[in-house]
This record gives structure tokens, sequence and C-alpha cells, in this order.
């Protein structure tokens, strides 16, 4: 698989993580928690600073010198979170973040298969790193392990995972979605993404991207929204052991300038742009549209120390060329 993603044009060794490597950033942990305060003021999300400090603490070393962005959705309130993820490749982590989470009491081993899975996910698949996600409202949530991009065909024969990812092997092959990138799992909700990069976005159609929502049986977004996710470089899907059926369908597009993003699809982007902290001087942007059963919503993230951007860009050079 290193020499695939060599022949696809990535540095292979700016991804794998390395002894001796040094953490680049040197991120102010104390400003990000005000900051994290004061998006959560904007959107109107519970700050639950005990809870965040808890779980910064046991990642000290990664919040501290790793790509850092701040993301909120636009769902209704009560569902709403602001959450702080660091993304980390150059520096091994040791132990993984699942053990950390365990050892330091930010979850348990409750019976549910998510603890099996991401166990079985960590031996099937080469790591090349991990990211990290709190919850502004109640701490630790996610735990993303990035994979060395390569055959989707092993997660369909992992045994813990959900039965509605098997249930959808078809549609995967059908849309040529079959280099796999890296997983997500989510402790807080019990539920676990699998993420596709895309090498070219400019090749994805208004069609391409009609096909892949409707197939799910989602209703598709008027063909402005459409047309936006086109400029996709990631796709991500979302699944749970309590259902047969894709619970979420994002489309993830990566912004190096705010007018980039498309502020009028909902006064909270605009606001969240707008009043957004950095600790950094370039303002970068992710978005995305996630398609459910029940609608759409947006994601808005910022590239919080400026490096998330180029990273998720980076990425996507070992992705896919394009889907169907």
């Amino acid at each position: 698989m290193i020499e695939d993603l060599k022949a696809l044009g990535v540095d292979v060794d700016l991804y794998l993580p390395k002894v001796n490597s040094d953490f680049k950033l040197n991120n102010n942990l104390n400003q990000m928690v005000k900051d994290i305060q004061t998006l959560c003021e904007l959107t109107d999300v519970d700050f639950n600073e005990e809870a965040i400090w808890k779980a910064l603490n046991a990642y000290e070393k990664f919040y501290s010198g790793s790509s850092l962005s701040i993301r909120t959705t636009t769902k209704p309130v009560e569902r709403r979170d602001v959450s702080v993820r660091y993304v980390e490749m150059m520096i091994p982590h040791n132990p993984d973040p699942y053990i950390t989470a365990l050892n330091e009491g930010l979850i348990k081993k409750n019976g549910h298969p998510i603890h099996k899975m991401i166990v079985e996910a960590l031996e099937v698949f080469d790591i090349m790193g991990y990211g990290v996600d709190i919850d502004a409202r109640k701490g630790f949530s996610k735990i993303w392990p990035f994979i060395i991009p390569g055959s989707i065909d092993p997660l369909f024969s992992m045994k813990y995972i959900p039965e509605s990812i098997k249930n959808y092997e078809s549609y995967f092959k059908k849309h040529g979605l079959t280099t796999l990138a890296l997983f997500a799992f989510d402790f807080s909700h019990n539920t676990t993404n699998i993420y596709f990069m895309l090498k070219n976005p400019s090749t994805a159609t208004y069609e391409n991207c009609r096909r892949l929502v409707e197939d799910l049986d989602f209703e598709v977004a008027s063909k402005e929204v459409m047309e936006y996710c086109c400029n996709a470089v990631h796709l991500n899907y979302s699944f749970s052991w309590d259902s047969e059926k894709i619970e979420r369908l994002c489309f993830g597009m990566a912004c190096r300038d705010a007018k980039e993003v498309p502020m009028h699809f909902h006064p909270l982007m605009k606001k969240f742009i707008e009043g957004s902290p950095f600790q950094s001087d370039i303002h970068k942007f992710i978005y995305g549209v996630t398609f459910t059963p029940n609608g759409l919503y947006y994601k808005i993230e910022n590239d919080y120390n400026g490096t998330m951007v180029d990273f998720l860009l980076m990425g996507a050079k070992a992705g896919l060329e394009s889907y169907k």
C-alpha cells in the first residue's frame, strides 16, 4: 500500500510517523478554551470547561502541537455542538488514543460493539495517524484513525462493523467509492463514519452528486447546493449498530478564504465565520453539507491554527480520481 501511495504522487515520508519527530506548532490551550467559550456563546451551545480540560489533559501534547479546528453545525440548538479537533500524522501515538481514553477514564468498555470495531480497525488497516474530538458540552467524543488509503474490501470482512455497512457494499462499488481513507468513532452516539478523499473535485458533476444522494433515498437539495457539493474534497458516511441504513452522507469542502464559503446558506454560517477566533493570521474554513432521512444541515469549521485546510488538501492527493 505504501508503494501505491507513492504512485499517487504523495510524499509518504510526510505522512508516516517518525520516532524522532517534533511537534511543529505551539498552541495556547488556555486561549483555545476561551475561544471555544466564545464560539459556544455565539452558537448558543452549552460550555463545560471542566469536561473540556479533562479531555485536553489526556491529549495535552497533541492539542498543544498539532493542527486544530473548531466546528459547529446548523442542527437545532438542542442538538447542536461545538467541537475542537486535533489531527496529527507526524508524531507517533503511544499508546493510541483509544487506549488513552480508557486509561484516563474518558470512556469505559460497556459491551457496545464500537469498542470492538475500533480495535479491529487498528489491526486490519495500516494507521498513519489520529485525530481526537472534544465536545464543548461533555468532553471527549471521537477518535479518527487515518489509514494509508487503500481498498475498501477489507472493511466488509470485518467482524464488528454495523450490519448497515455490509448492506451498502454494492452502493459504494456502484459509485466508484473503493479507496478508503479514514474512520471516525463517535463514542457519544455509538456511531462510526467512513471517509473517502477526492483528488480532483473538478471532475464531479451535478449528476454525480445527485445520484449519491438519491440512491440513499435522501431528499436532493437545490441545484445551487448540489453544485457546491461538487467541490467536495471528501465524502463521509455515518452508520449505527441500531439501523440497517446509512444515517448520513456529508460532502466536505475546504476553503482557502472565507469568501469561498456560501454564507447565505444559513445565518449561523455567516455568524460563525464573522465571529470566529483564531490562533493564526491565516483564516481558512471547512464546511459540509450533510444529508439525512430528515433533511439536511450544514457544518462549519475554522482552521484554528492555519494548518488544517492544507493538511486536508494534502490528504486529498491520495484520494479517488472521481466517483460515479
